[in-house]
């Protein structure tokens, strides 16, 4: 189980720190943007995938869910991080 989590986790980390550093940067992603990363998770999930090996209705369910996790995890980093053009505490200048 700890194995599994921890594969959910690193995916869906780096899924969402990519759609926090797509463009525009420091904002939510645009929605093509989401399309396109959730399409390649289910790509990712069919061919190497935690249960959705070779099966598309798993693959789907498998993608959906690490894509729910990807915009929660760059949901995050903008709270956190924003963008240095809208003045956040986060990134205050020196």
């Amino acid at each position: 189980m700890p194995a599994a989590l921890v594969y959910v986790t690193a995916v869906s980390l780096v899924a969402g720190l990519g759609l926090f550093l797509v463009p525009p940067l420091g904002h939510m992603p645009l929605p093509y943007q989401v399309a396109l990363t959730g399409a390649a998770l289910v790509v990712w999930s069919f061919l190497d995938g935690l249960f959705g090996r070779f099966s598309v209705l798993l693959a789907l369910l498998e993608g959906a869910l690490l894509l729910r996790l990807a915009l929660s995890w760059a949901d995050l980093l903008v709270t956190v991080l924003g963008t240095p053009v809208e003045g956040t505490r986060a990134l205050l200048p020196p």
